[in-house]
């Protein structure tokens, strides 16, 4: 690894030499693909030219004081994860049709000043269609002129249903790429825009992700990494957890998740993406994970360095073990012995450490899920890019509803 924006290292775990032969095999051809600039969602990096329209576009919107991302999957947690990096109450997601939890977000709403963006590559997405309608609603119920000015679409094309929508108010809409699928958009605008209305630095997420695919392209780290998972998927941990101990990351999880498992989880394989966050986790799950199946693989993302730090001051007198001593030292012992226990079960586990935490990192840390997930989907087979046992959920809603 010759990037510095964080390290990695595995415990009680090493790569079976046929697996790795098969996951070069597959690097080799993933390298080739991305040289020929056949991979929209990763090629979308090699180029900021299209930042400064987004750029622009968040300065026109800045004013409002609400802006609500209407979208689900892949077209929300992308945007979720990065924005997470920013403590800010201005860009709320929405994506839960649960009428109580919509009715809450909308109660608290000043809609004059909201701005609203629509994001669903297919254009049919159910739930984002059901609320952009009720929205239109209560606009139209409160007597809201001109609002068409507070909408942007995000879709891949001007025939499906949001954007008949969108031309029916005279919103305006701006092309989703129908090569990048949902899941792998969050280096677009679909995944930027949200974390440029937060005022995070999209040059510098790109750039994390180029210091790492720039890695892969010159080196064996990745394929290495998804040898050593294979091996452990073939000797039984057939569930992934990922663990950090960076709340900003909480997202992330949620978002890797939907990365591994609609990847690679098709003709009988795939392993279960569990997501869990340190230190809060300890009290919930790892009764489960030392005492358990021994089925979990484990992936922490520590970091050495806090944005904020508090030193724990005795006030009381109670001589208890932290006076004196600073929050993340008291972070670092409970990552340390939590690895350090699951370290003494023998259980496979992979640690990411970073010095600090910012765009640059996680823009890094999203191109390692990506170029990892595609690469074990190329060795075993798999289409990493579709989704095709999904769609019969979808199709067997919309023949319901038309009945």
């Amino acid at each position: 690894m010759t990037h510095t924006l964080f390290s990695q290292r595995f415990k009680n775990i090493s790569p079976n030499k046929k697996i790795q032969a098969l996951c070069k095999k597959s690097a080799d051809l993933l390298r080739k693909k991305i040289k020929a600039s056949e991979l929209a969602a990763i090629e979308i990096i090699s180029s900021n030219r299209d930042l400064k329209e987004f750029e622009n576009f968040a300065k026109k919107i800045s004013d409002y004081k609400k802006i609500l991302i209407l979208g689900v999957g892949g077209s929300s947690l992308g945007g979720k994860t990065l924005s997470a990096l920013k403590s800010q109450e201005k860009v709320e997601f929405i994506e839960s049709i649960d009428p109580a939890t919509l009715q809450n977000c909308l109660s608290k709403l000043d809609f004059k000043n909201t701005f609203f963006l629509v994001i669903s590559k297919s254009g049919e997405t159910i739930e984002t269609i059901c609320q952009t309608l009720i929205l239109l609603d209560e606009l139209q119920r409160q007597k809201i002129k001109n609002f068409a000015k507070q909408f942007l679409f995000v879709t891949e094309s001007e025939k499906n249903s949001l954007a008949k929508i969108a031309k029916k108010i005279g919103a305006e809409i701006t092309p989703h790429s129908d090569k990048i699928g949902g899941r792998y958009s969050c280096f677009s605008i679909v995944g930027l825009l949200p974390a440029m209305l937060v005022g995070l630095d999209a040059k510098k997420i790109r750039g994390g992700a180029k210091k790492v695919l720039q890695d892969f392209l010159s080196g064996e780290e990745i394929s290495n990494s998804c040898a050593i998972q294979l091996t452990a998927f073939e000797q039984g941990f057939n569930s992934n957890v990922v663990m950090p101990y960076i709340d900003q990351l909480k997202n992330f999880t949620d978002w890797y998740r939907q990365l591994w498992a609609e990847s690679l989880g098709k003709n009988g394989f795939g392993s279960t993406p569990i997501n869990s966050m340190g230190t809060v986790d300890q009290h919930s799950q790892l009764q489960l994970y030392l005492d358990g199946p021994k089925d979990k693989f484990f992936t922490f993302i520590t970091a050495k360095k806090h944005r904020q730090d508090f030193e724990i001051k005795d006030l009381v007198g109670c001589e208890t073990l932290f006076g004196g001593k600073k929050l993340s030292e008291i972070v670092g012992v409970e990552q340390e012995t939590t690895i350090e226990v699951l370290n003494q079960k023998n259980l496979p586990i992979r640690i990411f450490e970073t010095v600090k935490f910012d765009e640059e990192v996680l823009g890094g840390l999203m191109m390692q899920m990506f170029l990892e997930t595609i690469l074990i989907a190329y060795v075993k087979g798999i289409n990493p890019f579709d989704q095709p046992a999904v769609e019969l959920r979808k199709n067997l809603a919309k023949k319901l509803l038309k009945n």
